[in-house]
C-alpha cells in the first residue's frame, strides 16, 4: 500500500510510544517516508478545527466541541485524516494523532507484512477479469439535502470495469475477519467538470479516494477507480501514476484542501442534524462576530458586510452553481467562497472564510467560548 510504504519506519515509531506522544510519532512517521521526502522548511503535519456547541439542556451550560483535521503528505500524495469531538483542541488534536497512526502502522502496517513476507499469493491479488466480477448495489451514502445520491455500483460497473475490479480487489487484501462493503460512489459536477468519489470502508474506517475533473461522468469514475487501485497497489495499476516533484514541492508548503464531499461524520445521525443547525445559523453567528470585533469603529445603522454573487453562466444543475463575495469595509478585506449550488449555501461557504479570518484575528476567550 502506499500509506505504508516506510514498514521500518512505522515498527520504529509504534515501539517508542511509551516514551513519545502521538504528535510526535505521527510527524516522524510522516518524515520518514522514503519515495518522496518532505522539502525542507515546511510544516509536516498541518491543522484544522471544526467546532460546535453541545448539550445546553435543562439548568445545563452549552460546551464548546473541538474535531481536528491533519493533513500531510505521504510519498507524494497528500492525505487528510479526522478524528472525534473532543472538549478542547489538544485532546482533538492528540485524538486524530492516534486514530491515525493506528491506521497508517498498525492496520495498514499488516497489510505490509503481508506483502513482504509473501502472505497474500500473487495469485490472490492478481486482477480478475471483468466477467469475473458480481455487481452489488452500493447503500445511500451522505446528508441527502447536501450530497448527491450514491450511484448504484452496476450502474457505476458499466461506466468503468475498474470499480468492479476495486471491489473485488479490496476483499482480497484485506484480513478474512475483516467486513468488507461494496465501495460507495458519488460525483460532482461543477465548472472545472465531474469529479468522481470513491468511498472504500477498509479496517471499519471510510477510505475517500478522488478522481480528477473530467468531461464525462464515465471518465470521471474511470479516473477515481484507477487512481484507487493505484493507491492500494493493485497489481497492474502499481505504476499508472506517479506524483509529480514539482507538485509536492508546491504542495508541501499549503497542503490543498480536502474536497467537501469528503463524509467526516459518517452516518452519525445526531452530528448531521447539529450541523445541519449551525449552517442554518452560521450567517447570524458570523454577522454578529463581526459586529462584536469592530464594535468601536462601527457606526449606528451601517452595515457591516456588503455581498454580491456570480452564477456559473453554462451551468444547466438545479439548483444553480454560485460563488459569493463579501466585501467586509471595516477590515479592508473581500471574501470569496467557492462554487457551490445555492445562493444560500455559496454565502455559508464565504462566512466560512470570514470565520477563519475572524479566529486569527480575533481570537475567541474562553470566557467567550
Amino acid at each position: 500500500s502506499q500509506a505504508v510504504n516506510s514498514s521500518e519506519v512505522g515498527t520504529a515509531v509504534a515501539a517508542v510510544g511509551a516514551t513519545k506522544g502521538a504528535i510526535s510519532q505521527l510527524q516522524e512517521f510522516v518524515q520518514g517516508a522514503k519515495l518522496y521526502p518532505m522539502p525542507p522548511n515546511c510544516a509536516v503535519l498541518q491543522w484544522s478545527y471544526d467546532t460546535r456547541m453541545v448539550g445546553g439542556r435543562g439548568s445545563e451550560a452549552s460546551v464548546l466541541e473541538f474535531r481536528a483535521t491533519v493533513a500531510f503528505l505521504l510519498d507524494g500524495v497528500p492525505h487528510h485524516a479526522v478524528g472525534s469531538w473532543k472538549h478542547s483542541k489538544k485532546i482533538a488534536q492528540r485524538d486524530t494523532a492516534e486514530r491515525t497512526l493506528g491506521l497508517l502502522v498498525n492496520r495498514w502496517g499488516e497489510i505490509a507484512m503481508q506483502e513482504m513476507y509473501g502472505l497474500l499469493a500473487d495469485d490472490e491479488l492478481a486482477a480478475p477479469s471483468s466477467a469475473s466480477v458480481k455487481c452489488r448495489a452500493a447503500p445511500a451514502i451522505g446528508e441527502p439535502e447536501r450530497e448527491p445520491p450514491a450511484a448504484v455500483l452496476s450502474e457505476v460497473a458499466a461506466l468503468s470495469p475498474e470499480a468492479s475490479l476495486l471491489l473485488d480487489y479490496c476483499g482480497k487484501l484485506l484480513p478474512s475477519h475483516e467486513v468488507t462493503h461494496p465501495p460507495r460512489w458519488h460525483h460532482k459536477w461543477d465548472v472545472a467538470g465531474c469529479q468522481a468519489f470513491a468511498v472504500v470502508s477498509m479496517f471499519g474506517v471510510p477510505h475517500t479516494f478522488p478522481g480528477r475533473c473530467c468531461d464525462s461522468e464515465e471518465a470521471a469514475y474511470r479516473d477515481a477507480a484507477r487512481r484507487a487501485l493505484w493507491y492500494l497497489n493493485c497489481p497492474g495499476y502499481e505504476n499508472l501514476f506517479e506524483p509529480d516533484p514539482e507538485y509536492v514541492k508546491a504542495a508541501a508548503q499549503t497542503i490543498p484542501d480536502a474536497s467537501p464531499s469528503w463524509q467526516r461524520d459518517g452516518h452519525d445521525a445526531e452530528g448531521e442534524e447539529q450541523q445541519l443547525a449551525e449552517r442554518k445559523t452560521m450567517v447570524m453567528r458570523v454577522q454578529n462576530r463581526l459586529q462584536q470585533a469592530y464594535a468601536q469603529q462601527l457606526k449606528a445603522g451601517t452595515p457591516v458586510w456588503f455581498w454580491s454573487y456570480d452564477r456559473a453562466p453554462r451551468d444547466r444543475g438545479w439548483p444553480p452553481l454560485f460563488r459569493a463575495s463579501v466585501h467586509v469595509p471595516l477590515a479592508g478585506k473581500t471574501f470569496r467562497g467557492g462554487w457551490t449550488r445555492g445562493q444560500r449555501e455559496a454565502q455559508i461557504e464565504a462566512c466560512g472564510k470570514i470565520s477563519e479570518f475572524l479566529d486569527i484575528e480575533f481570537p475567541r476567550s474562553k470566557a467567550a467560548a
